[in-house]
């Protein structure tokens, strides 16, 4: 049994060496195509959507920013880190843009990483759709993500309602505003998203 599984496991990963920059299947990620993987002893490789360019970094347990680059639209979508230099402990790779946000735990023990996808959390900009007449509904599709913040502000850039959820949806009854536009920031602390909307009676 023990021979069977890392059989899978050499396959798996030999797969994955194959596909190198390219679009990768779809895994049930809520950004297909998005993830960090181990590629050597210390090293991973970090796979990213480039149609628009795609803001990486690297960040301590303490918060502090050890690295950050920007993924271009004309690179291939891979990049390597060689995390050789790193002390024991634990780790965070990101990768965002105006579309999506991801957020990989590393841990470094000894001479190697060990990357948990159970620890990785995404989301992808969340939709604001009309329900009714000045009715709205937020869509936040999200992985690992406990719970998001709404701030909407109007058009002086004044906050005029705040809400927290848990899960991808929630409605906002909007009928007691005046007319005008109105920006939705939707998202946990480490990222949010910005839509406009419209107000008329």
């Amino acid at each position: 049994m023990k021979q069977f599984r890392l059989s899978i496991a050499v396959l798996l990963s030999v797969w994955g060496l194959a596909g190198m920059g390219d679009a990768k299947a779809d895994n049930g990620l809520v950004v297909n195509g998005v993830n960090v993987e181990k590629s050597e002893q210390k090293k991973v490789r970090l796979y990213t959507q480039t149609t628009e360019p795609v803001d990486v970094s690297i960040i301590d347990a303490d918060g502090n920013l050890l690295y950050r680059g920007i993924v271009s639209k004309s690179q291939k979508g891979v990049t390597s880190f060689n995390l050789n230099r790193l002390p024991d402990g634990q780790y965070f790779v990101t990768a965002t843009n105006d579309t999506y946000w991801m957020s990989q735990v590393l841990t470094i023990k000894g001479n190697s990483v060990i990357i948990d996808e159970s620890n990785q959390k995404q989301l992808v900009q969340p939709t604001v759709s009309s329900y009714g007449k000045n009715k709205f509904e937020v869509n936040l599709p999200a992985k690992n993500v406990e719970e998001a913040n709404v701030a909407i502000y109007d058009a002086q850039n004044v906050l005029v309602q705040t809400d927290s959820f848990k899960g991808s949806v929630r409605r906002f009854d909007l009928s007691s505003l005046p007319d005008g536009a109105y920006t939705f920031i939707v998202g946990p602390d480490q990222k949010q998203f910005a839509t406009r909307i419209d107000i008329k009676h």
